[in-house]
């Protein structure tokens, strides 16, 4: 097909080495010179970013034009540096300028392009919409004649595609007539549903996946040296022979990356990878660019053999060295696994090589599930945002500044052409109009609407419809140190007090939550303790789940992988065959009652689970008039409730789960965490206020009713929840096609085992309390305090606890009557003077007069262990007498003092 393509093109292609199109190739680059608009899918490596351009080039070189006649737009700000060399390296030899913009495009530069365009503009979705309003810009956008979407399945799904959906349309308003669309995308499932997302009459031109992968999935065997290696890396012997694994692969292969679901899991693997000494670099969104950028450089020059890292890699490299990709634990989604087994092999003729290390029987099963689903191109569907209300305010503000003034039924039939908006009603758009107007952020009449003073500076802080999100630093009662932050979304979603948490590898339970800090002790048990990377986790879809039950249901694995690895997949199935207890699958609820908590069996996935697990809990807190705890992962819902009502939940009419969980959801963190990022993206609060800062419950009551509240529940409905499948499940069990058991047992079955240990992975051994106390004794030990003699009122000493010797006097005069100054220490000692000279004092000024006088007794008769109680955090004299009183030794002291640390973190609210 190259013969169809511009002379100056064919000359550049045979420099290159490239003698023959891709099929991608071959199948776009006749029908983009015809001027059909179309969708590319097809793996990487195929060239079909080439395959998008190249006859785009063809076109433009055919008829020039003035301004801006390409926009490519990508959903990544630092687009992947070898297509940006490569696209530019293209329109240097063909003399097609071409130039980037984003968010940190310096003003000179923005400058420039405004006085001299390119020809050809690379842009993010965020920028668009900048630049949409901009007087200079807009003219010269007016020559668009090409727009190019890279990764289009990345914006398809959320309100980033929404917001584009929107500003194409408003572009072609600019444009005057409809320009070409070219979609670039990565395999996915519902391929005509993402055409019609990109414009109308697009053209979906798809090449095979299967050909161009090898996958296999392994659970290692634990061998002996996994016993030494465990004590090397501080953690169990199943954990180490997955990172031996992991280690003979990487020194199999020239260069590995492996990829996991979370940043705290890159982090605890590429720890355990460095401790043994390999060399290993790590990725993920956390860190800043420039640790990324450099990280990516040292791989690609093959400094580092290999790389752990997160979603944040696939998309944006093209490294044409990496030969393996390893998957640690189960990707989730068929469409996750081949677009980060996609990374590697990405030459044309080479296959893309990856190996799934799987972790235990679930992990196994679901792993071996989506890998047969990937190479029977079996995907998962895409659901595409529907009529999100805070775009459409944005984007109503958007057309009242490109136009000024507006009618309604124009601005309507604008925003109706947007696949995104094809169901939205006049009635919706007159109630967000509505809201803008009470706002101040539009003026409405009647039948037409227009910019206000204030519709500028919101329009330009809402460009970006990504959740601004504040960190809570994590502190160590033990050693007072900052062992990390959590996301608001997890802390919102899932943080209280009491409640334990994995984080950093290891179990921390929660004593306190202020506005910026959690304050957490060490756990010894790990036991229905909530991963702090629960939030980043990617959802098992209910397809996935569903066949996992049907494999289980049938005991049989239909995708060929080792013996030990099909042993360890079905073996939790088996000890339940061997102890009389039923399956749960695909098409048995088993309903397990341990004491008093039902263990749900239900293989749905994990946002099905989450809709019923709250819809139970919901329905459970109203009986019983108290919360009811919820633990949810793909195959189970754990609900802490009375075996009486469980069976009970499953006959709702299925009709009824939207109104109700729109009851019960308002009163939960989650949604007014939801409300507060809808509320600014509508405006109505402003974007530096924080989920601390403000009286949530009482805006939400305000705005009750209104389109911000609706977009919360629409928002929670379609990313956390899956409603549909969960009614298609309740309506299943009515009518039969789903079985419920219940059982009665002491401990928990085999498959249940496998939801309540679900997160031991690479976590460090149970901490003895006794390593504990180590940490408070040495940090008590390092703390600076000053004594103060309160006999002469003369001498003072600032010393280390541990350097303080019982049979320390003063050096003035001999006396022992020492008070132990922890703050303050300065103010303190001139208040004990004037004490001294009779001056008079207030009442509060007394009461630390006489706080004095019982630390200086305290050491009198104490010595020693009275510094090492006054020396612990939140401890005054009267708490140091309590824990040195009931204190027979020296490790029940440190004991004592970590009790009241405790009930400090509790209660310090109070004190603070």
């Amino acid at each position: 097909m190259f013969h169809l393509l511009n002379e100056d093109i064919r000359k550049l292609l045979r420099e290159r080495g490239i003698a023959s199109p891709t099929e991608i190739q071959a199948l776009a680059i006749p029908e983009i010179i015809k001027g059909n608009s179309a969708l590319l899918i097809a793996p990487t490596g195929t060239g079909k970013t080439e395959a998008a351009f190249l006859p785009v080039f063809h076109k433009f070189l055919e008829e020039r034009s003035e301004g801006i006649a390409i926009l490519y737009i990508t959903p990544l700000r630092a687009l992947n540096r070898d297509l940006l060399e490569r696209i530019l390296w293209w329109g240097e030899k063909l003399k097609i300028k071409v130039e980037v913009r984003h968010g940190d495009t310096s003003k000179h530069i923005r400058r420039k392009q405004a006085l001299a365009p390119p020809e050809m503009l690379i842009t993010t979705p965020e920028t668009l919409q900048a630049i949409l309003i901009g007087k200079v810009m807009r003219r010269h956008l007016k020559n668009v004649r090409f727009v190019i979407v890279d990764e289009v399945h990345e914006l398809a799904e959320d309100k980033r595609g929404a917001q584009l959906s929107l500003g194409l349309e408003r572009l072609r308003e600019i444009v005057k007539q409809e320009f070409q669309r070219v979609g670039i995308s990565a395999t996915i499932g519902s391929a005509n549903k993402v055409a019609k997302f990109l414009g109308n009459n697009v053209k979906v031109l798809k090449v095979s996946t299967s050909k161009e992968v090898e996958i296999s999935v392994e659970k290692p065997k634990p061998k002996k040296i996994d016993k030494e290696i465990a004590q090397e890396i501080h953690s169990s012997i199943d954990a180490s022979s997955r990172v031996r694994r992991i280690r003979e692969l990487i020194n199999k292969h020239s260069s590995t990356l492996i990829f996991v679901n979370t940043r705290e899991l890159s982090e605890i693997l590429a720890s355990r990878l460095k401790i043994l000494n390999e060399s290993v670099g790590i990725h993920h969104s956390s860190l800043s660019q420039e640790v990324r950028v450099e990280t990516e450089k040292e791989f690609k020059e093959q400094k580092l053999k290999a790389l752990v890292c997160t979603s944040s890699l696939e998309l944006g490299i093209d490294i044409g060295s990496i030969n393996l990709v390893i998957q640690y634990k189960s990707p989730r989604q068929v469409t996750r696994l081949l677009q980060r087994i996609g990374r590697s092999g990405h030459r044309l003729g080479k296959k893309s090589k990856g190996i799934i290390i799987t972790t235990d029987a679930d992990d196994a099963l679901e792993s071996l599930v989506i890998a047969r689903r990937a190479l029977k191109e079996k995907f998962e569907d895409i659901e595409i945002e529907e009529k999100p209300y805070d775009v459409l305010a944005h984007q109503l503000v958007g057309l009242a500044l490109d136009f000024g003034r507006i009618t309604k039924e124009r601005a309507y039939n604008i925003i109706k052409r947007s696949y995104v908006f094809r169901n939205l009603t006049y009635k919706e758009m007159e109630d967000v109009l509505e809201l803008l107007n009470q706002m101040r952020l539009l003026w409405v009449e009647q039948d037409r609407f227009g910019k206000t003073k204030n519709s500028r500076k919101y329009y330009y802080e809402n460009l970006s419809t990504i959740p601004d999100e504040r960190k809570y630093f994590v502190k160590n009662i033990v050693t007072q140190e900052n062992i990390g932050s959590l996301d608001e979304a997890f802390v919102a979603n899932y943080v209280e007090e009491g409640v334990t948490i994995i984080f950093k590898g290891s179990p921390w339970r929660i004593l306190s939550i202020s506005e910026k800090e959690i304050l957490v002790e060490p756990s010894r048990t790990i036991e229905g303790a909530i991963p702090s990377w629960v939030g980043e986790e990617i959802p098992t879809p209910y397809e996935i789940a569903r066949e996992v039950g049907k494999w289980r249901r049938k005991e049989k694995i239909y995708f060929p992988c080792d013996d030990y690895t099909k042993k360890i997949a079905l073996s939790k199935i088996r000890r339940q065959k061997q102890k009389n207890l039923p399956i749960p699958s695909d098409k048995l609820i088993l309903i397990e009652i341990v004491g008093n908590i039902a263990i749900i069996h239900s293989c749905f996935g994990l946002r099905v689970n989450q809709t019923l697990g709250r819809l139970f809990s919901a329905l459970l807190t109203s009986k019983l008039g108290h919360s009811i705890a919820l633990q949810v992962d793909a195959y189970r819902i754990i609900l802490h409730a009375p075996k009486i009502y469980v069976k009970e939940l499953f006959d709702i009419d299925p009709e009824v789960i939207e109104p109700l969980l729109s009851v019960s959801l308002k009163r939960t963190s989650l949604f007014r965490w939801k409300f507060l990022h809808v509320a600014r993206r509508f405006g109505a609060i402003s974007r530096e206020v924080s989920y601390a800062d403000v009286n949530l419950k009482r805006i939400i009551k305000a705005y009750e009713g209104t389109a911000i509240y609706k977009e919360t529940l629409k928002e929670l409905f379609s990313s956390v929840l899956d409603i549909k499948n969960a009614k298609k499940v309740l309506q299943r069990i009515k009518n039969k096609e789903i079985e419920l058991k219940m059982v009665e047992l002491k401990e928990p079955s085999p498959i249940a085992e496998l939801g309540l240990k679900a997160y031991s992975e690479i976590i460090l051994p149970e901490r003895a309390e006794r390593i504990i106390l180590k940490s408070l004794k040495d940090r008590i030990l390092n703390k600076r305090v000053e004594l103060f003699c309160l006999y002469c009122a003369k001498w003072s000493c600032y010393l280390k606890v541990k350097n303080i010797d019982s049979d320390i006097k003063c050096e003035n005069c001999g006396a022992k009557m020492l008070a132990i100054l922890k703050r303050d220490e300065n103010k303190l000692k001139k208040l004990y003077r004037r004490y001294k000279n009779g001056e008079r004092l207030s009442k509060e000024e007394m009461k630390e007069i006489k706080a004095m006088q019982t630390s200086a007794n305290l050491f009198l008769s104490y010595g020693k262990l009275s510094v090492i109680a006054l020396a612990g955090r939140g401890i005054g004299p009267e708490v140091a007498k309590r824990v040195l009183g009931n204190s027979r030794d020296e490790e029940e002291l440190y004991r004592n003092i970590l009790k009241a640390e405790r009930e400090y973190a509790r209660t310090r609210q109070f004190w603070d």
